[in-house]
């Protein structure tokens, strides 16, 4: 058995006298540019211990992959394409095995309402994937499977779970709590023995929308980072332009836009600076285009999808984090975004706002500043009072990282989930 041990006491599993475990990762795509915590949550219970299979239902992109997730690629296994007969061998399989359990969850995954006609036709895809895995996993000592976001991929193994009699738990995010694309939120995490999720936000927000779910079956888990690759050098301190970083999908509820348009304030106040926006998304030309209205070219860049260790040297060049988080029309929002943790953890002040989770990690005037949505004179004002005051900007950061070390540590909160995944498996009593 492999086990790491780190400087966190609390993160110590007291390996030796437990008996190992099994689990199989489920996820919708492995690896995802924006979900590397995935990754990284996989290799620390990993190191705990645990015995990882790791399915993915879709195929990998084959853009930028974060070395950490590529590490893991060599044991992932794909889902074959919908004309592969391994495929529907694994149908005809359990059709003959467990008819009653295969033809009652194709009934209730069609039979769920559905805002369109090609929302049945994604269920049907899970459901023939998840039965699949389900084959995969039948001569394996699998004792539970895991998956991370309550929607698809938690409904192929909610198929999986139950054609083999296995428990399920679900990590649940913001972008599965609140876009309304989501139909089947209730079913999923009515179906998981447990439900994780990552702050106390969040776990409302999933008992409003599923008003049968008990509050002892969610389970608050932080996200976490591992510190050790966030710790902030001596830069040059002779640069003499402030450095601003956002990281962030160029999607609406990363507020980019409020950012972009605030570097038009910051100019007008003569601000020496420049800002650096890494991240793609269907976004991205308008926001070039906007870039370019405002007479910002050579003063705010985007940068694209960038590996993590890129993101890490930016950061560690960085004077400011922002990030103008915002609830978009369709309700679709952020949770904590990890791009917090990691600048909060290399020391750099925040300027935020208080949207969904993100007041749990950012404490104003602690360990960042938080500002109204959708208001680039007031993230203008934020930068311009931290570019001026270099001791809160210190006070800040140290503190900011204190409250990560504490709360967001990935050896830490990987422990808890697997003390959770033990529970599950032994059941009660």
């Amino acid at each position: 058995m492999r086990v790491v041990v780190t400087n966190a006491v609390e993160a110590k599993l007291d390996t030796e006298k437990m008996k190992p475990i099994n689990v199989a990762y489920v996820l919708h795509r492995f690896p995802s540019l924006t979900e590397t915590f995935v990754a990284e949550e996989i290799r620390s219970v990993e190191n705990l211990g645990v015995k990882v299979q790791l399915y993915s239902l879709l195929p990998p992109r084959t853009d930028v992959v974060h070395p950490v997730s590529a590490e893991l690629v060599p044991q992932t296994c794909y889902a074959p394409e919908l004309y592969t007969p391994s495929l529907w061998a694994a149908q005809l399989h359990f059709l003959r095995k467990r008819p009653k359990e295969y033809l009652t969850w194709l009934w209730r995954m069609l039979a769920e309402p559905a805002p369109r006609v090609d929302f049945l036709l994604k269920r049907l895809v899970v459901f023939v994937k998840g039965v699949w895995v389900a084959r995969q996993l039948e001569s394996s000592s699998v004792q539970l499977i895991h998956t991370h976001f309550a929607w698809l991929s938690a409904a192929a193994c909610v198929v999986a779970a139950q054609l083999l009699n296995l428990p399920l738990t679900i990590t649940a995010h913001a972008y599965d709590i609140y876009s309304r694309k989501n139909d089947l939120l209730s079913l999923t995490t009515s179906m998981a023995a447990r439900v994780v999720t990552i702050s106390e936000y969040n776990k409302q927000a999933i008992l409003e929308r599923c008003a049968d779910l008990k509050p002892q079956r969610i389970e608050v888990i932080r996200c976490g980072i591992d510190l050790g690759q966030f710790q902030r050098e001596d830069g040059d301190s002779a640069r003499s332009a402030f450095q601003i970083t956002a990281v962030g999908s160029l999607l609406e509820k990363k507020g980019h836009e409020i950012l972009i348009r605030a570097c038009r304030e910051l100019e007008a106040q003569d601000l020496d600076f420049e800002c650096v926006i890494v991240g793609k998304g269907p976004l991205e030309e308008c926001l070039r285009r906007l870039v370019h209205e405002l007479d910002l070219d050579g003063r705010v860049m985007l940068a694209g999808g960038q590996t993590q260790t890129w993101v890490r040297n930016r950061l560690g060049a960085s004077d400011l984090f922002a990030l103008a988080c915002k609830v978009e029309g369709t309700g679709e929002r952020d949770g904590i975004p990890v791009a917090l943790m990691e600048a909060l953890a290399m020391e750099i002040p925040v300027v935020t706002t208080p949207v969904s989770g993100i007041p749990e990690l950012i404490r104003h005037e602690e360990t960042g500043l938080l500002i109204p949505e959708g208001a680039p004179d007031a993230l203008a004002a934020a930068v311009l009072r931290l570019a001026g005051d270099k001791t809160l900007s210190q006070q800040i950061g140290a503190r900011g990282r204190a409250v990560v070390k504490e709360e967001y540590d990935i050896h830490k909160n990987s422990a808890r989930l697997v003390r959770l995944f033990r529970d599950v498996i032994e059941g009660p009593g």
